[in-house]
């Protein structure tokens, strides 16, 4: 049972991840081949989307072959061996043990077949006592060695000690991981999780039995019906300790399924944790200098061809578009700097208050006054223009338009 602890503890935190990638790389595929739909490229939101309901399937599926496993796992019981179930009666249960002994005797199917007659048989030698089956029911075989116990409140009290251990050492191992491991959104969750693992177990333990002759009516006062809990109907022939075991490895997959799986589906609950931030932060940081690497790039670009335009040079946007021209024109830089120069004191005027803000906008009205007179063009008069010869301002004018 431990080695298969192991497993299962490993698999949990190596299986999702790598059966995760593997999925959304085929999800992929199928999207792009029959859907004709582009995958998203890694660490964009889309594709933080994709893996997140991936692995969130992978986890899932994964917990139910767990659950499926654990509950195949279990050895058989008394009942199980004598082919009843656990509610049967004292006399259906002599009956089915001697239908088995006439069947399955040593002298009908030989040396072979005595060491499973000697199993059924001391399970019927256990099951007949009343008092025996109550604490075989709850605490399964080891029950049947306290050879001190001998009522039902001594297997009771005997049976509820040895459980408070199990719950104990669980209960230590959930604090000095929240203590000592780095903080989890999800340590709440585990330790109701706990909480409803022991009011469970507790309940099945002191629940009546479904025999109308079980020795628990003499612990209490009133005694109801018994019911049939959801693995009563799951498992109609096995008993309470056996769904206790399976409650026991319920517990240890969804807490580990918690701990995988919250972090990944919901992020937002993990936004406390450094090692998110940072992670978040140098994706984050990546992402922006991608773009600013882009910008840069696409202003290159705006910047030489204004310049090739301007030298009247031959430009070849295959190659030279990041590149500026070879030889650059001294009449032209000259423009180029006066021009900056009056955009300088225009923004510079425009934005300050007082006389030279309002003389300046006179002077910009009147000049919109005499160009409408003369039937020109609304667009103020570019000084530039000028100094440029007929060819330079076609190619600058061709290359605003691109």
């Amino acid at each position: 049972m431990s080695s298969g602890a192991i497993f299962r503890f490993v698999g949990w935190n190596y299986l999702p991840d790598f059966a995760t990638r593997q999925a959304l790389r085929v999800l992929h595929q199928i999207l792009f081949h029959v859907f004709k739909r582009a995958p998203p490229p890694p660490r964009t939101p889309a594709y933080a989307l994709h893996y997140r309901f991936v692995f969130a399937a992978v986890v899932l599926c994964y917990l139910t072959y767990n659950f499926i496993d654990a509950s195949g796992d279990l050895p058989r019981n008394y009942y199980e061996l004598l082919g009843v179930y656990p509610h049967t009666t004292e006399s259906h249960l002599k009956v089915a043990f001697r239908a088995f002994a006439k069947k399955y005797h040593p002298d009908r199917t030989g040396p072979q077949g005595e060491s499973f007659f000697i199993d059924v048989r001391d399970a019927f030698d256990a099951l007949k006592n009343p008092v025996t089956r109550f604490a075989y029911d709850r605490f399964g075989p080891d029950a049947l060695k306290w050879t001190d116990c001998t009522t039902t409140r001594e297997f009771l009290r005997r049976g509820l000690l040895n459980s408070s251990v199990y719950h104990a050492v669980t209960g230590v191992v959930l604090v000095l991981f929240s203590r000592l491991g780095r903080p989890s959104p999800v340590a709440a969750w585990r330790y109701l999780l706990f909480l409803a693992l022991f009011a469970s177990e507790l309940y099945l333990i002191l629940s009546p039995s479904p025999v109308a002759s079980s020795p628990a009516a003499a612990l209490f006062i009133d005694v109801t019906t018994p019911t049939r809990t959801i693995l009563d109907m799951l498992f109609p022939r096995r008993v309470v300790y056996q769904h206790i075991l399976f409650l026991h490895q319920i517990f240890f997959f969804v807490s580990v399924a918690l701990s995988r799986v919250a972090p990944v589906l919901f992020p937002s609950l993990t936004k406390n944790d450094p090692s998110v931030d940072q992670h978040l932060v140098r994706a984050m940081a990546e992402r922006m200098g991608s773009l600013a690497k882009s910008v840069e790039r696409e202003l290159s670009i705006i910047l030489n061809i204004e310049l090739h335009s301007l030298h009247d040079s031959r430009l070849d946007l295959t190659s030279d578009a990041l590149k500026p021209p070879k030889k650059l024109r001294e009449e032209t830089m000259d423009a180029l700097s006066r021009e900056m120069e009056n955009m300088i004191i225009e923004n510079k005027l425009g934005r300050e208050v007082g006389p030279a803000k309002s003389v300046w906008e006179a002077a910009i009205q009147k000049d919109r006054r005499e160009t409408r007179k003369f039937g020109f063009s609304d667009k103020p008069s570019l000084p530039l223009a000028d100094f440029l010869p007929s060819k330079g301002r076609y190619l600058r004018g061709r290359s605003m338009s691109l």
